[in-house]
C-alpha cells in the first residue's frame, strides 16, 4: 500500500453497521470523518442494479438477494426488470410474471418489505428494460422522425392532384406541412448540399459515444453554382392539403418543388431489451402529453404499492440510457420553435430536405436552432415532468438522462434535473468499448453535480459485453473504480446482480452482459473487503465540496455532451481539474466572490473558459460581462456572432460590440484571448493543484481534490500493474498530511513532508494499481508515523512445495492432492484440478528457524502471485482476506519457532468449471447456466496459489 510498500495489513474488523427501518440516502453525513470512514453512511454504500431477468425471480430469491446485499454492505438496489439473457448466444431464460402485472406487483411489494426489514433503499426502474414505453404506448405517443415527399410542377397553371405521402414503414403517417419553393435556375451541383445534414437534422444515428458535435455547428464557405432558396419565397401551402393529401394550387411561373412533411414512427422507436411480454413503442420524449399518459396508466400504480414506503424505502426512481435514436419530430414542434426562436419555421423547413435556404451560413444557423427546440422539449416535456411529479409523490430521481448515445439533448441539461446524476462506466473487455474515452461516462453526471449543488454523483459500473466471470478484481475492476473516481463518481451501482433463484442452478441465470455479481459468484463469502475499499472512496468523495481551478463553458448546441476528463476541452493539462457547465446554470446560478466564481453551496473556481467556437449565447455573453466586472477571470476566443438565426442582425451586432469592449487590450476589465486553461492559470500565478516526479513515460497517477471545511482531501490513484514510489506535490501549506488507505482502513501520519511557496511534497508509495487518500488538516490525533527510508524487506524463509491441497469433491476436485510446485489448476493433468472453480485449501506445516527471529523486526507472509482470492490463517489465527497486491499479511504475533500450520483458502472464478463442463454431457456438469460464451475453446483462466511464497523480514 503507498507509504507501506514493503507490506499490506488487512483490516477485517471494520463492520458496516446498517440501521433497521426506513434509510434516508440523502442522510447528513456523520460528524467526522473518522466514524464515517470507520462505519460508512448508507448514502456512502455502493449499489447495484438488480436485474429481474425476464421476470423469473421468486420471493424467496429476493430475500436471500436483500439478505447478503445488507450483509456485504450495500446500501440500495435498483430494481431493473429486463431480459437479454439470450443476446450474444445465449440461452434464453424462463418467463416470469410479466412487468407491472398483479403477480408482478406482489414481487415487486415483497421487495420494498424486506428492504424495510433489513433497513435498505430501493429504486425503481419505471418499465421494463430501457427507451421508456411499452405495450401501452400508442403509435401517436412514440418518438418521430420527420419525412417528406417531392413533387415538381411547371407554371402557370392549376395545379389540383394528390400528393405523395412520405414514403415510411411504419403504418403510423401525421401530416406536418407543405410548402412550395422555386426549383428553376441553375441546379445545385453534385455535393454542394448542406454537409453532415443527416445529421444536422438528427434523422441518421450518429455513432459513439458522447462525442464532440462541434462539427454540426458550421459549414463550408458557399460555392459557385449553388442555388439559394430567399426565405420570403417559400410558399406555404399546408392550409390547402386535404385530409386525402388533395392539393389545389395557382402555380406561378417557373418549376417549382412542392414539399410535403409528415412524421412516421421513427426506426428506433422501441423498447429495449425488455422482459418476455413488455414489448412496444418507445415514448416520444419530446411530448409532455405521452408521457403523462404513460405515468398515470404505468408509474402511479407502482407508486401507491409502495404505500407508507413511498420516497423513504422505495426512494428513486430511474430510467436508463435512452437509445432511440434518431427522434427528430414531434407534433407540437412548429408551435414550439416559433415560442422559443422567434420566428418562423415554415420557410425553412426546405433545409430539413437538403434545400439551402437564404445562404449557407443562414441555413446553418437554423439547423442549429432547429436541434436547440428539440433539446428544449426534451428538457421541458420529458425531465421537468419526470423530477415535478416524483418530487410531487415524495420521490428523487436518478436517470441515466446524459446520453452517452447521441440524441437531440443538452446532455449535462438534462442531468442537472437529476437529483442524483448518473451515467455509466465499463470495465475492460477485449471486445467492446476499448479504451478509456469508450469506457468512462462519468465526467458530465460529475460536472452537472458539482455546478447543480447536489452532492452525489452516481454511475452503472463494471459494465461488459464479452467477458463472463472474467474480470479479475485487482486490475481491471478495481483500476477502473479508480479511474471513474477521479471523473468525478462516488455511489456505485454495481452492473449487474441478477436475482437467481435456487431453480436456476450454479451459476444460475445470468444477463449477457455487465460483471455478473451475487451470492452465486464463486468469491462472494470473501468479496466483503473489496465491497469496504469500495465504500470508504465513496465516503471520502461524497465529503465537502469538490475543489477545481476551471469552469468550462461547453457551448449551448444540441447535441452536446461532455467527455471523459483527459478529454479535457478545456485544455487544462495534468495537474488542474475542471468542471463544465451549461448556459441555463451559468447564468442562474454563478457569481463572483473574492475574485472567484462561485456557486451558492461554496464551490468555486478560478476561471472561466469560453468554447473556442465563432458563435455565443448572447445571454451568457451578457453574463461574462457581468463576472468580468464584478473581478472575475476569464479566458477563450474572442466570438464573432450570436447563435441561432431569429433577429440575428441586432444580436450579431450587440456580440461584436460586447466582444470588441472585453477582448480590447484597452480595457479595465479583459479576457484572455487564449483558448487554453493552463496558460491562462499560468498567467493568473495559479500553480498546479497537484503534481509528481519520478516514475516513467508509462506513470499513469491520477488524483481527485475535495475540501471538508478546512479539511484537504486528495485521493491518488496509480493504473500501473507495477510498483511505484513518487514525490507527490500538493497545493497546500501549513497543515498536517495523513495517509488514509481505502484497502485496509488504517491511517498514519506522512513521513517527513516538505513545505515551500504554499506546496507540500511528500513521497508516495504505490503497490500495482495502488491507490491512497491524502488527509491534510489543522491538527491530527494519530501517533503513528510512516518510517522514512525503511529498508526493503528480506527474505526470512522460502515456504516451498511440497503443498497439501484440498478441493471440493461437489465441484470436481479430488479431496486431496499434492502440489510439489506451486502452478496454476490449469497446468495440472487432472481434469478435477485442471478445470476447477471455487475454493481450495493450500496447507503446510513449517518451522522458523532458529536466529531468524528480531524482536524489533516485523514478519510478513508473502503469498507472490495468486487468482484471485486468499484468506489466510496461520495456527489458527484468522488473517484476513487478501485481494490486490502485494497479497502480504503481518504474522509477527502469530508465528512459532516450529510445528506452524498455515492454511490458505484460494478462491478462483467461475469460467474453468464451465468450460470444462462444456465438454461433458448435460447429466454430467456441475454448473448450470443460460450462459453459452465459455466453451472448450475459451482460454482457462490462470488459478490458485502461484507464489512464490515466503516469511519477510522487516527491519
Amino acid at each position: 500500500m503507498p507509504a507501506f510498500k514493503s507490506y499490506q495489513i488487512l483490516a477485517t474488523s471494520c463492520a458496516i453497521l446498517l440501521m433497521a427501518g426506513s434509510l434516508n440516502l440523502g442522510a447528513a453525513t456523520p460528524a467526522t470523518l473518522e466514524d464515517a470512514w470507520k462505519s460508512p453512511p448508507p448514502e456512502a454504500r455502493l449499489g447495484a442494479y438488480w436485474w429481474w431477468l425476464n421476470g423469473n425471480v421468486t420471493k424467496e430469491a429476493i430475500t436471500s438477494d436483500l439478505e447478503a446485499m445488507k450483509e456485504a454492505g450495500f446500501g440500495n438496489a435498483v430494481l431493473f426488470d429486463a431480459d437479454g439473457a439470450s443476446q450474444d448466444g445465449n440461452d434464453k431464460v424462463p418467463a416470469g410474471p410479466t412487468f407491472g402485472t398483479p403477480p408482478w406487483r406482489e414481487l415487486y411489494k415483497h421487495a420494498i418489505r424486506e428492504a424495510n426489514r433489513l433497513g435498505l433503499t430501493l429504486s425503481l426502474n419505471i418499465q421494463s428494460g430501457w427507451n421508456v414505453g411499452g405495450p401501452g404506448v400508442t403509435a401517436a405517443d412514440a418518438a418521430k422522425i420527420a419525412i417528406w415527399s417531392e413533387t415538381r410542377v411547371k407554371g402557370p397553371r392549376q395545379f389540383s392532384g394528390r400528393l405523395p405521402e412520405p414514403a415510411h414503414k411504419n403504418p403510423f403517417y401525421q401530416d406536418s406541412m407543405v410548402v412550395a419553393l422555386r426549383a428553376s435556375g441553375k441546379p445545385s451541383r453534385k455535393g454542394a448540399g448542406i454537409e453532415q445534414l443527416a445529421h444536422k437534422t438528427l434523422r441518421a444515428n450518429i455513432k459513439g459515444s458522447t462525442p464532440d458535435m462541434k462539427y454540426l455547428l458550421s459549414d463550408s464557405p458557399s460555392k459557385p453554382g449553388e442555388v439559394f432558396v430567399p426565405a420570403s419565397e417559400v410558399v406555404d401551402l399546408t392550409s390547402s392539403l386535404t385530409r386525402d393529401g388533395s392539393l389545389r394550387w395557382n402555380v406561378p411561373e417557373g418549376e417549382w418543388k412542392i414539399l410535403r412533411f409528415g412524421a412516421t414512427v421513427g426506426p428506433g422507436a422501441r423498447v429495449s431489451t425488455s422482459s418476455a411480454d413488455w414489448k412496444g413503442y418507445a415514448l416520444d420524449v419530446l411530448d409532455e402529453g405521452a408521457f403523462k399518459r404513460y405515468w398515470d396508466s404505468v408509474v402511479t400504480p407502482l407508486l401507491d404499492d409502495a404505500g407508507p414506503l413511498a420516497g423513504s424505502i422505495l426512494k428513486y426512481l430511474h430510467t436508463d440510457s435512452w437509445e432511440i435514436e434518431p427522434i427528430n419530430w414531434t407534433p407540437t414542434l412548429p408551435a414550439e420553435f416559433k415560442k422559443r426562436r422567434g420566428y418562423d419555421i415554415t420557410p425553412w423547413i426546405p433545409v430539413i430536405a437538403g434545400n439551402i435556404v437564404e445562404s449557407r451560413e443562414a441555413s446553418s444557423r437554423f439547423l442549429n436552432d432547429f436541434r436547440r427546440t428539440l433539446g428544449d422539449l426534451a428538457v421541458d416535456n420529458h425531465y421537468k415532468p419526470f423530477l415535478k411529479w416524483s418530487h410531487a409523490r415524495g420521490f428523487q430521481i436518478h436517470p441515466e438522462s446524459g446520453g452517452p448515445h447521441v440524441v437531440p439533448i443538452d446532455a449535462q441539461q438534462c442531468l442537472g434535473l437529476s437529483d442524483v446524476p448518473m451515467s455509466e462506466f465499463w470495465a475492460e473487455s477485449w471486445k467492446h468499448r476499448i479504451g478509456d474515452p469508450n469506457r468512462f461516462f462519468v465526467k458530465q453526471p460529475a460536472s452537472a453535480a458539482h455546478t447543480n449543488g447536489r452532492p452525489l454523483v452516481m454511475a452503472e459500473g463494471f459494465t461488459t459485453v464479452g467477458p463472463h466471470w472474467q474480470e479479475r478484481i485487482w486490475n481491471n475492476l478495481k483500476p477502473t473504480f479508480d479511474k471513474a473516481c477521479m471523473e468525478g463518481l462516488n455511489l456505485l451501482v454495481w452492473h449487474a446482480w441478477v436475482c437467481s433463484p435456487e431453480s436456476t442452478g450454479i451459476p444460475g441465470q445470468q444477463y449477457f452482459a455487465g460483471t455478473h455479481l451475487n451470492p452465486k459468484v464463486t468469491w462472494w463469502s470473501r468479496g466483503k473487503p473489496f465491497f469496504d475499499y469500495i465504500n470508504r472512496c465513496q465516503v471520502m468523495l461524497q465529503r465537502g465540496l469538490p475543489v477545481s481551478d476551471v469552469l468550462y463553458y461547453y457551448g449551448n448546441h444540441v447535441p452536446n455532451y461532455t467527455q471523459l476528463r483527459d478529454g479535457d476541452p478545456a485544455g487544462v493539462g495534468k495537474g488542474y481539474d475542471y468542471d463544465v457547465i451549461t448556459e441555463d446554470t451559468l447564468l442562474a446560478r454563478v457569481s463572483v466572490k473574492d475574485g472567484r466564481l462561485a456557486l451558492p453551496e461554496g464551490t468555486s473556481y478560478r476561471l472561466l473558459l469560453l468554447p473556442d467556437l465563432d458563435a455565443i449565447s448572447l445571454p451568457v455573453l451578457r453574463k461574462v460581462r457581468e463576472l468580468v466586472v464584478a473581478g472575475a477571470s476569464v479566458a477563450g476566443p474572442k466570438p464573432k456572432e450570436a447563435t441561432g438565426l431569429g433577429d440575428a442582425v441586432k444580436r450579431d451586432a450587440e456580440v461584436r460590440q460586447l466582444a470588441g469592449e472585453l477582448w480590447s487590450p484597452t480595457s479595465k476589465q479583459r479576457i484572455s484571448n487564449t483558448k487554453s486553461a493552463r496558460k491562462a492559470l499560468a498567467e493568473l500565478g495559479v500553480a498546479e493543484d497537484f503534481s509528481f516526479t519520478g516514475g516513467d513515460a508509462e506513470t499513469a497517477v491520477g488524483y481527485v481534490h475535495r475540501r471538508d471545511g478546512d479539511t484537504e482531501i486528495y485521493f491518488v490513484t496509480s493504473r500501473k500493474e507495477r510498483p511505484e514510489s513518487l514525490q507527490c506535490s500538493f497545493r497546500v501549506a501549513g497543515k498536517t498530511a495523513e495517509l488514509w488507505d481505502p484497502v485496509t482502513g488504517e491511517r498514519i501520519l506522512a513521513a517527513d513532508p516538505k513545505e515551500a511557496n504554499g506546496i507540500t511534497t511528500l513521497t508516495l508509495d504505490f503497490n500495482p494499481c495502488g491507490s491512497i487518500f491524502v488527509v491534510f488538516r489543522d491538527a491530527s490525533t494519530l501517533s503513528t508515523k510512516a518510517k522514512i527510508n525503511r529498508p526493503s524487506p528480506v527474505t526470512a524463509l522460502d515456504l516451498n512445495g511440497p503443498w497439501t491441497v484440498a478441493f471440493d469433491p461437489k465441484w470436481g476436485g479430488p479431496a486431496s492432492a499434492t502440489f510439489d510446485q506451486l502452478v496454476s489448476w490449469t497446468e495440472h493433468p487432472e481434469p478435477g484440478i485442471k478445470y476447477y472453480s471455487g475454493t481450495a485449501t493450500y496447507r503446510k506445516t513449517f518451522d522458523f528457524p532458529a536466529g531468524a527471529t528480531d524482536s524489533t523486526a516485523r514478519y510478513l507472509l508473502d503469498l507472490g502471485a495468486l487468482a484471485e482470492l486468499a484468506e489466510v490463517r496461520l495456527n489458527g489465527h484468522p488473517l484476513g482476506i487478501l485481494w490486490t497486491p502485494p497479497f502480504r499479511v503481518d504474522v509477527t504475533d502469530f508465528i512459532k519457532p516450529t510445528t506452524n500450520q498455515l492454511e490458505i483458502d484460494v478462491v478462483n472464478f467461475w469460467p474453468n468449471r464451465i468450460i470444462g463442463d462444456s465438454q461433458l454431457p448435460p447429466n454430467k456438469r456441475l454448473t448450470r447456466t443460460n450462459i453459452r460464451k465459455l466453451t472448450e475453446e475459451t482460454k482457462l483462466m490462470e488459478s490458485g496459489l502461484l507464489g512464490p511464497v515466503r516469511i519477510l523480514r522487516v527491519p
